[in-house]
């Protein structure tokens, strides 16, 4: 964005839609997941940000129902990726989040929401 946007929209109005376009990020990883506890949505939250330096996150919203150790096997791919920036204790949150939606969400197909 130029400075000159940033004056125009004003400093609240610009915060107001970083922090929605944050949540609908983490929304879409929780649509179709009923009420998730504060620990899921902030292992989502992790999940969200860390999956998505490398591609969007709707890639990790269409793959949903795969099955829990599809998704482990993913994540220590992702995780031994030297640009990831996902640790050991980064993927076993971001496992948290994602076996939650496998369990939550018992319509998720895989490739559907």
């Amino acid at each position: 964005m130029t400075c000159r946007l940033v004056r125009r929209i004003g400093g609240a109005a610009l915060l107001a839609a970083l922090l929605a376009a944050c949540a609908d990020t983490l929304r879409g990883l929780l649509t179709g997941a009923p009420n998730p506890p504060p620990d899921v949505e902030q292992a989502c939250a992790l999940a969200s940000t860390k999956c998505a330096r490398c591609h969007p996150i709707d890639r990790v919203v269409v793959s949903r129902g795969i099955g829990a150790g599809r998704w482990q096997m993913y994540i220590e791919q992702m995780r031994l990726k030297p640009s990831s920036g996902i640790s050991v204790r980064d993927a076993d949150v971001i496992f948290r989040c994602l076996r939650f939606i496998e369990d939550a969400c018992t319509d998720c197909k895989q490739g559907h929401i």
